[in-house]
């Protein structure tokens, strides 16, 4: 990245930070999601999360990350990308954004060149000094495969960036697999068949398979989960039957078997 284009990115950071009104403080968030809730317990905001999905599953992942944007409050976010990202996985879209509650004018999608740009920019996107726990409220991180300049010591630096500058770190790996991290959890991401199909045959709403697979302050586990729009928040899907009713006589309809329904990968919903 540029010199020119560090200069700019910094001005821009500094601008939406000028505008920001800082909602929440060091208090823990949560998901919605009365299981995982109960499993997890409050989920630390100035830390770095690690996502994780194949880069079939970019979809998911980004929207999953857009309803923990929209859990965390209404501070601005700088979403960090590679050039070659939007090939890959899809852009971000905007009304995809605003679909999970997360307004896209307060969002700044920054390009890098390759991983190791990105990363450097990152540095950068973390406020500092008297910037401090005010302005930016979470700094997205997304990179794909497995680039080797995002070793250990890579993700300790985003840890400690994200814990000084008191802002979430969101660190989205697409295709990479699994490989050593400082986050202080992994959440991996994939999405399956929406109950909506089944309820209404259109479409329902966004859901996902979540694993989280390591949590250094908690437990870990293994959730089914959809996002309500209305409500900004993870619940739990409700059993529906996979026969439908008859459209002449719908209360003669025969019970099937039950399922817990999630969303299939698409259009990339937040990009």
């Amino acid at each position: 990245m540029s010199e020119q284009a560090v200069t700019t990115l910094r001005r821009s950071i500094a601008g939406l930070q000028s505008a920001a009104a800082s909602l929440g403080g060091e208090a823990g968030f949560s998901l919605g999601h009365d299981a995982a809730d109960a499993a997890l317990g409050a989920l630390r905001r100035h830390a770095l999360h690690e996502v994780v999905a194949t880069t079939s599953q970019a979809p998911a992942a980004s929207g999953f990350i857009a309803g923990l944007l929209a859990r965390l409050g209404r501070r601005p976010i700088v979403w960090l990308r590679q050039d070659a990202a939007g090939m890959e996985g899809g852009e971000l879209h905007a009304p995809g954004l605003a679909s999970f509650g997360l307004d896209p004018g307060r969002v700044l999608s920054v390009r890098g060149r390759d991983a190791l740009a990105v990363l450097k920019a990152a540095q950068d996107a973390f406020p500092r000094g008297n910037d401090r726990r005010s302005g930016i409220g979470a700094v997205v991180i997304e990179l794909n495969g497995a680039p080797a300049c995002l070793d250990l010591t890579a993700s300790r630096r985003l840890a400690l960036a994200a814990r000084e500058a008191g802002v979430t770190a969101l660190l989205l790996r697409l295709g990479g697999g699994v490989a050593p991290s400082a986050a202080m959890m992994r959440w991996e991401i994939a999405a399956a068949p929406s109950a909506g199909r089944v309820r209404a045959h259109g479409p329902g709403r966004p859901s996902f398979a979540v694993t989280v697979s390591r949590n250094r302050h908690g437990a870990t586990g293994r959730w089914l989960m959809e996002w309500d729009s209305h409500a900004y928040s993870f619940t739990e899907p409700l059993p529906v039957a996979l026969v439908s009713a008859p459209a002449d006589r719908p209360d003669r309809a025969q019970p099937g078997r039950v399922i817990t329904g999630l969303w299939p990968a698409g259009r990339r919903a937040a990009g």
